[in-house]
């Protein structure tokens, strides 16, 4: 509400009311659809980051890109994976967003020979090779992925604009039958 006759102090309240309320939205339909078991798939999984990047770039000037390709409705997925990979991606899409001085991010994924590959890469300003493993984020991220047994690879490629964000993690696509 952009009324001119509100006090500033009333408007910054506002503001951060309403900003707490849209997080507090958004948290809870990551939660009921992490938990929801007609999710626990490839597909759902896929059609999920899109719409969860979507969101987190509306607020920026980042124009979004994606590339999704062989996400399979039959392949199983548990809700802890699902949650480990989407707070993987989030933090990376929160770096671009936050850091990267970027255009563009190209969300990619692909699902072949039990491999499930995501990558986030962007345009903007990259790091230094030098600094590792950077801040807590980074971190962060390969650990959620090494917590579901997969990995995690940060690619710097300065000079050169940009960063990749690559997420590896196999899933076995067989069926079990009880």
């Amino acid at each position: 509400q952009d009324n001119a006759t509100f006090p500033e102090k009333a408007r910054l309240d506002f503001d951060r009311i309403s900003r707490m309320s849209r997080e507090l939205v958004s948290a809870l339909y990551e939660t009921v659809w992490a938990v929801n078991p007609e999710n626990d798939n490839l597909e759902a999984q896929g059609n999920y980051l899109c719409q969860m990047v979507n969101q987190l770039c509306e607020g920026s000037s980042i124009r979004c890109r994606f590339h999704v390709l062989d996400l399979p409705h039959e392949v199983q997925v548990s809700s802890q994976t699902r949650h480990n990979i989407n707070m993987a991606v989030k933090e990376a899409v929160h770096n671009v967003i936050k850091h990267a001085k970027a255009s563009e991010v190209t969300i990619r994924m692909s699902f072949s020979n039990d491999l499930l590959n995501i990558s986030i890469e962007d345009d903007g300003v990259g790091f230094p090779p030098e600094v590792k493993n950077g801040g807590n984020g980074l971190t962060n991220m390969k650990q959620r992925l090494a917590k579901i047994g997969g990995r995690c690879l940060i690619e710097s490629r300065q000079p050169q604009p940009g960063t990749i964000v690559r997420l590896h993690l196999t899933i076995q696509s067989s069926h079990q039958t009880n």
